[in-house]
């Protein structure tokens, strides 16, 4: 069973990703602009508190999740298209967090993706 690292939430018009165990730990964003498209089924591109660019966020094949994966030293490329994220730290799932960030309430678990 995958165990939660932690929560994804809605904060502001932003997503707001809080990881309290795992390998990275931290408050990571996705901008408000992006989140529409990738609870839709898109991509996304995750910043850190500083807003620079640190990870990628992608709908699995299936659509049931997200799946969160932390690039180093790479660029990266915001496109409205779906890539693949080959290695996940983490996953959320996405029609959960969907009706949650539509709800404006609770956040949901962000569970280990075996990174």
């Amino acid at each position: 069973m995958t165990m939660p690292i932690g929560t994804a939430g809605r904060d502001g018009d932003d997503l707001l990703i809080r990881l309290t165990a795992g390998p990275r730990r931290g408050r990571f964003r996705v901008p408000a602009a992006e989140v529409g498209p990738l609870l839709a089924g898109l991509s996304a591109v995750v910043r850190d508190e500083e807003g620079a660019a640190v990870g990628d966020l992608a709908t699995s094949r299936s659509l049931r999740v997200l799946t969160g994966a932390f690039r180093a030293g790479r660029g990266f490329v915001v496109q409205p298209a779906a890539f693949p994220v080959a290695a996940p730290a983490f996953l959320v799932p996405r029609a959960h967090l969907a009706a949650h960030y539509d709800r404006h309430d609770c956040p949901v678990d962000v569970l280990d993706g075996g990174a």
